[in-house]
């Protein structure tokens, strides 16, 4: 009976109105204002029991305008707004899911979808035998909201071509101005390379996030300018577009985030290669060529590196050639440092490893005293292990890298049949722009890794149900055949 009660919407309607009277007239009684908050959550539960697409295309509008707070009581951090409001909606998700029991469970049976709960069940096997159970718990939270929200709810939005659309935009116009924000305040400094690490506070924490996030959207914006025309673009898009390219592409620069020059550098070589037709399995055999050169003149290969002394300076040459400095240029050799850590961790706990998110925590005892440098601190409480690849190496072994790389494999060969075989030029064109943004992702992930901030999240999950939403619904499999 309450559960035909409440799938009348009409019902569900006078119930949020109800609570949310309830609650303001307790709060005004008993002079208790914090509690106003609780009918705020209510009427953001009220429009999005109706307008879910709008809700969460509001949630993506506020990332890159939240502000970190560090810590909020019991070693908790928190972003503000986006992240009450993520976890009020994850909530709201699975209430209408166990009510209502609708959902398209073709979702569930996609390979990406697959990928992803595999990688996500042993995360959570592995969270049971952490060494820091709370912290990875705590993870494992954080990564199912996303999971919910940003791909599984996004993947059934996206069957509304448009809201791929929106999706983008969404971050992109608050994204711009933080960019604008960021560009005028270095200016007072004369965008010298010093400043430029925190200039983007109180929106971005560091100029990495800042950059790679920046990075993301160049490939789309690329796109919309080639090929405004095909895809049927308006005139007034197409100039907006040109206008953020030029905008974002000084925001990477004036970043001085070498990482994510690199990224764009990479993203341009690989759509040559979606030019060319590349297939997937060619794109590994290559890679795996690459591997073992490496592995073979790694002696020679590395005698090289330390021959250049160019440290991290103002000048954009100058800084770029900085990236291969391992002899002294403290941020990559405090890198190096992370990464050797991680490997040590790693043949330590090689099944099970330390626990997700656990890694800063725990990585003290296994940095090599051959490679520490002067900002390295023997409590180990300098953070992540700056790899996306690393990371999930030491905090669930090899299982947990595995299965991670197996999600990005499978994303990538759905993306590039997209890209190679689907019938609409739209779904071609944005498949090949989502994978480019990837791309400049993951090229940045060698260097660092920011996938669990909130930031860069939204931006991966949303990208991962892009592809699958357009396998499943923008992409005929008999045309395909």
């Amino acid at each position: 009976m309450i559960k035909k009660l409440l799938k009348n919407k009409q019902q569900q309607l006078f119930t949020w109105v109800g609570l949310f009277i309830l609650f303001n007239t307790l709060a005004i009684a008993f002079e208790i204002y914090w509690i106003c908050f609780i009918p705020i959550a209510i009427g953001f539960g009220l429009v999005a029991t109706f307008k879910l697409d709008l809700v969460l295309l509001f949630i993506v509008a506020m990332v890159p305008l939240s502000i970190n707070i560090e810590d909020i009581g019991l070693g908790l951090g928190i972003s503000l707004p986006d992240e009450p409001l993520i976890i009020v909606l994850f909530l709201l998700v699975i209430y209408k899911f166990i009510i209502d029991g609708e959902y398209d469970f073709r979702v569930l049976k996609h390979p990406i979808t697959i990928a992803i709960f595999i990688n996500t069940l042993w995360i959570f096997i592995t969270c049971l035998t952490s060494m820091e159970v709370l912290v990875s718990f705590k993870f494992l939270l954080s990564r199912i909201w996303y999971i919910v929200l940003f791909y599984l709810l996004g993947v059934v939005l996206f069957k509304n071509f448009k809201h791929m659309f929106n999706f983008l935009w969404a971050y992109m116009i608050p994204l711009a101005a933080v960019i604008v924000f960021t560009l005028i305040k270095h200016s007072e400094d004369n965008f010298s390379q010093i400043s430029s690490f925190e200039i983007m506070a109180p929106f971005y924490i560091a100029h990495g996030i800042y950059a790679a996030a920046i990075a993301f959207f160049i490939p789309l914006l690329a796109c919309y300018l080639l090929f405004g025309y095909r895809m049927q673009l308006s005139l007034h898009i197409v100039l907006i577009s040109l206008f953020l390219l030029v905008l974002f592409s000084a925001g990477v620069a004036f970043s001085f985030t070498r990482a994510a020059w690199l990224s764009i550098a990479v993203a341009i070589g690989f759509s040559l290669l979606l030019f060319l037709r590349v297939r997937l399995w060619q794109l590994l055999l290559i890679a795996g060529i690459g591997v073992v050169f490496v592995l073979v003149n790694f002696d020679d290969i590395f005698y090289q590196l330390y021959q250049n002394k160019q440290n991290s300076a103002d000048g954009f040459e100058k800084h770029l050639e900085s990236v291969s400095n391992v002899r002294n240029d403290v941020s990559n050799l405090e890198r190096v440092n992370r990464w050797m850590a991680a490997i040590n961790m790693n043949k330590a706990k090689p099944v099970m490893g330390f626990g997700p998110g656990a890694f800063s925590f725990t990585y003290a005892p296994y940095q090599d005293p051959e490679f520490k440098t002067p900002i390295t601190t023997a409590f180990g409480d300098q953070g992540h292990a700056h790899s996306e690849f690393l990371n999930p190496l030491a905090e669930s072994g090899w299982l947990g890298l595995i299965t991670f790389v197996a999600v990005l494999l499978v994303v990538f060969r759905v993306g590039m049949r997209l890209v190679y075989k689907a019938s609409s030029m739209n779904v071609r064109i944005y498949a090949a722009a989502i994978l480019l943004g990837l791309v400049t992702y993951f090229t940045h992930g060698f260097l660092n890794n920011y996938s669990e901030q909130d930031k860069i999240a939204v931006l991966i999950w949303g990208a991962f149900a892009m592809i699958c939403a357009m396998d499943l619904y923008h992409n005929p499999k008999e045309e395909l055949e």
